[in-house]
């Protein structure tokens, strides 16, 4: 079992009355329940349920691992001479797992509190655990995001600012993030989340994408774990490498084919590179383990560092279509980008071209129905 090690200093200013009141206690049976769980399991059963977006069986789950770390640190008690303490790596997880949580749950004052206090905990969250990958998921994220950028159009609140803030951070738009936190310091200088924050930008900043890059050996990727490959991946894309991000999508596919942004990532990378027949087939994997990822407003240009890059990618898949009108793989590539662009009108065209094909039925049906959904409540809006 791992372990952090932290300061006594940065530990004792963190105010653990405050904590345990934030952090709730589970009663009875539920709570005996989850006595029986060690700390790893229950680490275990949070990670699952938050992947599986199952946000209230992780808050319980993050919020025990939490009231045991409360309790852990109201045990010791830290001297001058005592420089540091030691904490269970799946302790320390628990406040941040919690405020996500809370963070998805629409719980943002919660969230925001509850974060705040593990940072004070374990000041050295940001550099160990950036970026999180479900922060740059427009899928996962972009419901949250929206609406915390509606709530900050009401000046008078720092909390969406503040959370839209860490999410950008975490999800590597150091801009966005440092416009969100410098908007709270203008009010609020001593603003303890915002400062924290802007700090550790200017250290981010530091470190830019193609340092990280060069040194990347494309050895490396066949030791690297999932989770690493897929960042690599979105970095290289990112990067307009989309030869190398295809080579580490498919390597994360080939340690773990259940994961569908992968999928539909390589199936994206392999579209750049003009593999059209094999793009389509990575996007259906993508699409039949998790059909709602369609589900979300995602534009496809914005996963491009420069979205012109995607404007000619997308005319010589537009142009190859023209040619080879007969291939429904390269149509169904084209529906699927325009659906991403939310050009419905055009998608439609070209999904229902190819709905006899009963390889594409199923995804290019489920998408159609998805622009009559989507063409009807912009109508109704637009009244």
């Amino acid at each position: 079992m791992s372990n952090y090690w932290m300061s006594v200093r940065s530990f004792l200013t963190a105010p653990l009355a405050g904590l345990v009141m934030l952090l709730g206690v589970c009663l009875g049976s539920e709570k005996r329940s989850l006595d029986q769980f060690s700390n790893d399991e229950l680490l275990h059963r949070a990670e699952r349920a938050f992947m599986m977006r199952n946000f209230l069986a992780s808050e319980k789950y993050y919020r025990e691992l939490n009231t045991r770390l409360t309790t852990q640190l109201a045990k010791l008690a830290p001297s001058e001479e005592q420089a540091q303490i030691e904490i269970e790596e799946e302790l320390i997880l628990g406040p941040f797992g919690l405020g996500h949580s809370l963070i998805y749950l629409h719980r943002y004052a919660e969230a925001r509190d509850v974060l705040e206090q593990g940072l004070k905990v374990y000041p050295d969250w940001a550099s160990s655990h950036t970026p999180l990958l479900f922060f740059r998921d427009p899928l996962f994220t972009g419901p949250v995001l929206n609406d915390l950028q509606e709530q900050m159009k009401g000046v008078s609140d720092a909390v969406p600012w503040l959370l839209h803030g860490y999410i950008q951070f975490f999800g590597e738009n150091l801009d966005q993030a440092a416009q969100s936190f410098s908007h709270v310091l203008r009010s609020d200088r001593s603003n303890f989340m915002a400062s924290y924050f802007s700090e550790q930008i200017q250290i981010t900043q530091k470190k830019s994408r193609s340092g990280k890059l060069d040194r990347f050996k494309e050895v490396d990727s066949q030791t690297l774990p999932v989770d690493e490959l897929i960042d690599y991946g979105s970095s290289f894309f990112k990067n307009s490498d989309y030869s190398m991000a295809a080579k580490l999508f498919k390597r994360a596919i080939d340690l773990d084919q259940r994961v569908p942004v992968v999928h539909i990532a390589y199936g994206d990378s392999l579209f750049a590179l003009g593999r059209f027949d094999e793009a389509t087939q990575a996007i259906l994997k993508g699409l039949e383990i998790y059909p709602k990822y369609a589900e979300n407003p995602i534009n496809r240009r914005d996963f491009y560092n420069d979205p012109s890059e995607f404007d000619l990618q997308l005319r010589n898949l537009e142009k190859y279509v023209r040619a080879h009108p007969t291939n429904h793989n390269a149509r169904f590539l084209l529906g699927y980008n325009y659906f991403f662009t939310q050009a419905y009108e055009k998608a439609s065209e070209q999904l229902r071209a190819v709905l006899s094909d009963k390889s594409l039925y199923s995804s290019a049906q489920y998408l159609q129905t998805l622009i009559q959904k989507f063409s009807t409540q912009k109508t109704k809006k637009a009244l």
